[in-house]
């Protein structure tokens, strides 16, 4: 054999080798990333934008390629979504409206003929997480009407619609991220998955994520049913307020009275304990002496100086964990109570004083600010800030430092302003896309970013939309309206 012969041999063996190796791909087992699912349009730029890089994130991030695909085919965002968003009860009726239309006679009627149907249920879900029966009930009845309560969105479209508006991205691509791993793992079906606007499922109305971690099988069949499954939907509330903290055999709240010369300013959020409320002459309502002195209490005022005046204990916060809202949380306690047989609230509620609807309180917030009392960005919604600068407010003035917002109290902060008479109130209407297109360029113009003119609304325009309104003090919407664009034409030219 010729030496040429073996070089010619040896070439084609490694030939050979090297093409095997190609054919058969890298020996590392190293598997290829997969690949994001694709879409077809839903008319919407640039929410095909925002849909197509979080499904991109989403399969980065461990989530099935074909379960992300599912999930947001087909999806577009609904407006109705949002709108009910930016006006949720909680935060725009007056406080005795919110409380008498959710304690109704026919939702303690309901309530107590479930408890006595699933009675033993109860019993031993109230033993295992030392939840009262009452405040399950209570949340029950309130998330739900006890299972009765239509689910009418596709959670994919509720999520994918509020992350895609932006005000709160970050937290509702956690929900849709929550939502397809309940898919993935066979929780759930994706037709079952029906939710309220926001979101959140079943009967308890729990998140994703909170169902991923917090949802009970119960009766030990395999399934967390929160849908159909009573047992499994009780257990699932225990066994949230449980995690959050509740204390066993501890009360939710006390109406008390208050000495006349009581500092409301006291009203300010801080625990102390119930031995130091009664030196200061606080007193329970129904006249029993107070039996857990060394227990720690919040004076609340839920609707000023002139109205109930109650002791919120530990575990009132921890129903505000289900839903941040103290008037959420003292429905709940009300039913509750209703449910064991005791009487609601005794006060009256100061219906003759009045209550500010949304685009008043953004007015007095507006002006508190510039009297010098920091409310934050005037939203309309009424939060510790704005409690607080309320009470400032109050205090400077000599008046009941309740920190509660009354017609006479805005009418008293325009006269500290200098304002005689509001200006009337005018109803913002939504623009053309002849109109989009110049507000965008005007934001752009400005240093806002709304992205290309197109008179398309993404949720670039949006934020590019309220941190304008952020800006210049108005309520922040969000929203192309022809009050935003005269705004945005009157600062472009300052």
């Amino acid at each position: 054999m010729t030496k040429g012969y073996l070089k010619m041999a040896r070439a084609l063996i490694l030939a050979a080798a090297v093409s095997l190796a190609i054919a058969c791909g890298p020996s590392t087992g190293i598997a290829q990333t997969p690949q994001p699912p694709t879409f077809q349009t839903s008319g919407n730029r640039a929410f095909d934008e925002w849909r197509d890089e979080f499904a991109r994130r989403a399969v980065q991030r461990g989530r099935d390629p074909a379960v992300i695909g599912r999930l947001l085919a087909g999806v577009v965002p609904d407006d109705r979504v949002i709108e009910l968003d930016q006006r949720q009860p909680e935060f725009v009726s007056p406080v005795w409206d919110y409380v008498t239309n959710r304690v109704t006679e026919r939702r303690i009627n309901d309530g107590r003929a479930l408890k006595t149907e699933i009675q033993s249920t109860l019993t031993a879900v109230e033993q295992r997480y030392g939840v009262p029966q009452g405040i399950i009930l209570g949340i029950w009845g309130l998330e739900s009407n006890y299972g009765g309560a239509d689910l009418n969105w596709d959670v994919q479209t509720a999520l994918a619609t509020l992350a895609y508006e932006g005000r709160r991205r970050e937290q509702f691509e956690g929900y849709l991220m929550a939502a397809a791993e309940m898919v993935e793992r066979g929780l759930a079906d994706q037709s079952q998955l029906r939710s309220s606007w926001a979101g959140a499922l079943g009967q308890p109305q729990f998140m994703p994520d909170v169902y991923l971690t917090t949802a009970v099988d119960w009766d030990g069949d395999g399934h967390r049913d929160i849908w159909t499954n009573r047992g499994d939907v009780a257990a699932s509330i225990g066994n949230y307020l449980q995690d959050r903290g509740w204390r066993r055999d501890e009360p939710v709240f006390e109406e008390v009275t208050l000495p006349s010369n009581f500092d409301y300013a006291l009203a300010d959020g801080t625990m102390r304990p119930i031995a130091d409320w009664s030196q200061r002459g606080v007193r329970r309502i129904d006249g029993v002496a107070w039996d857990q002195t060394n227990l720690s209490a919040q004076l609340f005022l839920p609707a000023g100086a002139n109205g109930p005046a109650l002791m919120l204990y530990h575990n009132f916060g921890v129903i505000r964990r289900y839903n941040n809202s103290d008037r959420y949380a003292l429905v709940v306690a009300l039913l509750a109570r209703a449910f064991d047989g005791r009487s609601g609230l005794v006060s009256d509620w100061p219906r003759a004083a009045g209550s500010l609807n949304r685009e008043q309180i953004v007015e007095l917030q507006t002006l508190l600010n510039g009297l010098g009392y920091d409310s934050g960005n005037p939203d309309g919604l009424f939060g510790s800030g704005t409690r607080r600068a309320v009470r400032n407010y109050q205090a400077a003035q000599n008046l009941p430092a309740d920190g509660f917002p009354t017609a006479a109290l805005l009418t008293r902060v325009r006269q500290s302003a200098g304002i005689s008479q509001p200006e009337p109130a005018r109803v913002p209407h939504g623009l053309q896309r002849a109109g989009i297109r110049e507000l965008q360029r005007l934001l752009n113009r400005m240093g806002y970013s709304a992205g290309r003119a197109d008179g398309v609304i993404g949720a670039r325009t949006r934020d590019a939309i309220r941190a304008f309104e952020r800006a210049q003090g108005m309520e922040v919407r969000g929203r192309a309206t022809d009050v935003v664009l005269e705004r945005a034409r009157e600062a472009a030219r300052h």
